[in-house]
């Protein structure tokens, strides 16, 4: 577990990787039960503890952490 994953909750991570299933924030929202600016408020955050500017980016790295696969 990297540094940065390691400060995020257990929900920023599901949501890090419904982001890396390229799912948008109102499919995340449905997916976990939260309002949509709920999820939008643990992307924001996510982001910044990443230190990252995009949801490429989160994308990105949760491929890099092996979070999800390739085919995913």
């Amino acid at each position: 577990m990297t540094k940065n994953e390691s400060s995020l909750t257990g929900r920023e991570l599901q949501v890090v990787v419904l982001i890396g299933k390229n799912k948008k924030y109102r499919e995340i929202a449905e997916e976990l039960d939260l309002g949509y600016e709920t999820v939008k408020t643990y992307a924001a955050r996510i982001r910044r503890k990443l230190k990252v500017n995009s949801k490429v980016a989160v994308a990105l790295w949760a491929q890099q952490q092996g979070m999800i696969s390739d085919e995913e």
